[in-house]
């Protein structure tokens, strides 16, 4: 049987496996391709850069994403066409006026302190928009399990945005440029956008539209968003502000050494993404049937799934560090403190699989709040234990600063699921004008 007849019959999720594969590969392959070609230094202002999308498209996520893979899920016909247009024109326009302001900071940057600097920042601003945009494309995709849809429109972006890097790198070796590289991810996610306006068509609605209903729509991705855009921007500050901290306390340089040997970690990620990207929609779908205890079930059935999948290629990166790096990089990042920062690295990230069936339990139960509130405790611990430890221990305290922070998190996010579970079940429990209350909502 042939590959795409044996993914039809297992479905979206399988799709959605396939699509982060692709995007994960080749993100992976770029990244590596810039960090093996590159100068230590230049890839670290790359890293830097790449970063700062790694904030924007966080903070969409929370904003309009997720809202739309929660909310969007349970709409049908005109109700979800309208719903879906609203969020993406309010994308449309937030996303022109951030790269707009971030345009305008690079020329300002350029022109009165880091000439250098400030061309980074307009080559982040150029690529941030079709970056965002494309991002936003596949994840309205997966809001109707159209995660094959999602996986054509990745081969196209991630196909183009792999060939330009080896292009790019075997054309300038290692003179290349963090603002050649930051193009190539521009230009490949533009063509992903263009693609993606034609596999929307039957998602969006804009004849009738009215005022009131894109209002109304808006109005209740704010509602429920506003929360998760917060607790992504502490989430970014907890997970990807060391290498800002490391930036400001130790160089660029260091980052780019810190980002080449972490960044095999990244083998993790479709996985990860595959995770991010379908189980919030399927989670509150749980949760809408079947109430809690649906809920609860589902989130069994996906904590096992999410803690076996990652643990062979775990087990082997805290085992054999520097054989990997070495097959990897040569010469180039060989170094007992990068190798111990690799295994880590991997022990830290494991930490994050463990957790998200729960941080997706909490959404399910409608507490957007609830994650905001625990996405304090790891910028709380970043510019304290953290910054003491990237302070006394160099690029090696970053790591120990994960394990640290993801442990605590885990621990912290658990109990407040469920305490939530437990108020829901008392919710449903309780009678309401002398009716039962429905399940799959949370009262009070």
């Amino acid at each position: 049987m042939r590959p795409a007849a044996i993914l039809a019959r297992l479905g979206p999720a399988a799709w959605a496996v396939a699509d982060q594969c692709v995007v994960s590969a080749a993100n992976f392959l770029t990244v590596y391709v810039f960090a093996r070609t590159m100068s230590a230094a230049a890839f670290g202002a790359f890293a830097i850069a790449q970063t700062a999308l790694l904030l924007l498209t966080s903070m969409q996520s929370a904003l309009l994403a997720q809202p739309h893979n929660v909310l969007g899920a349970r709409l049908e016909g005109t109700r979800y066409r309208s719903f879906t247009t609203a969020l993406l024109l309010a994308q449309a326009a937030g996303s022109v006026a951030l790269c707009g302001l971030l345009a305008a900071a690079g020329l300002l940057l350029s022109a009165s302190i880091s000439p250098r600097g400030g061309s980074v920042v307009l080559a982040l601003a150029l690529a941030a928009l079709p970056w965002m945009g494309q991002e936003l494309v596949r994840r309205v995709l997966y809001t109707r399990g159209e995660s094959r849809a999602a996986l054509a429109n990745d081969l196209l972006t991630y196909g183009l945005q792999l060939c330009g890097a080896i292009v790019l790198v075997r054309a300038l070796g290692e003179s290349a440029r963090p603002e050649t590289a930051l193009a190539v991810l521009g230009w490949s996610s533009l063509a992903g956008v263009a693609a993606g306006a034609w596999q929307l068509r039957g998602h969006v609605a804009l004849r009738g539209l009215e005022r009131a209903a894109l209002r109304a729509s808006i109005a209740e991705v704010w509602g429920f968003g506003k929360w998760l855009g917060a607790q992504n921007a502490l989430a970014w500050l907890g997970t990807q502000g060391h290498a800002w901290i490391v930036a400001v306390m130790l160089g660029a340089e260091q980052v780019g050494l810190y980002r080449a040997a972490t960044h095999l970690v990244n083998v993790l990620n479709p996985i990860r993404q595959a995770a991010y990207n379908y189980l919030p929609a399927r989670g509150s779908l749980s949760y809408r049937d079947g109430g809690g205890a649906g809920l609860a079930l589902w989130m069994r059935k996906v904590s096992r799934v999410l803690a076996l999948a990652p643990l062979p290629l775990c087990a082997l990166l805290v085992a054999f560090p520097g054989p990997l790096l070495a097959l990897a990089y040569g010469d180039k990042y060989a170094s007992v403190e990068l190798a111990l920062i690799l295994a880590l690295s991997a022990a830290s990230q494991y930490f994050t699989f463990i957790k998200y069936p729960f941080d997706v339990g909490i959404l399910a139960l409608g507490s957007p709040r609830s994650i905001f509130l625990l996405y304090l405790l790891p910028v709380l611990m970043l510019f304290t234990t953290g910054v003491a430890l990237v302070h006394f221990l160099g690029i090696l305290g970053v790591p120990l600063s994960g394990i640290l922070i993801n442990s605590v998190l885990l621990a912290a996010t658990v109990a407040a699921y469920l305490r939530l579970a437990r108020g829901a079940r008392a919710a449903v429990r309780t009678p309401e004008v002398g009716a039962r209350a429905l399940p799959g909502k949370v009262h009070g």
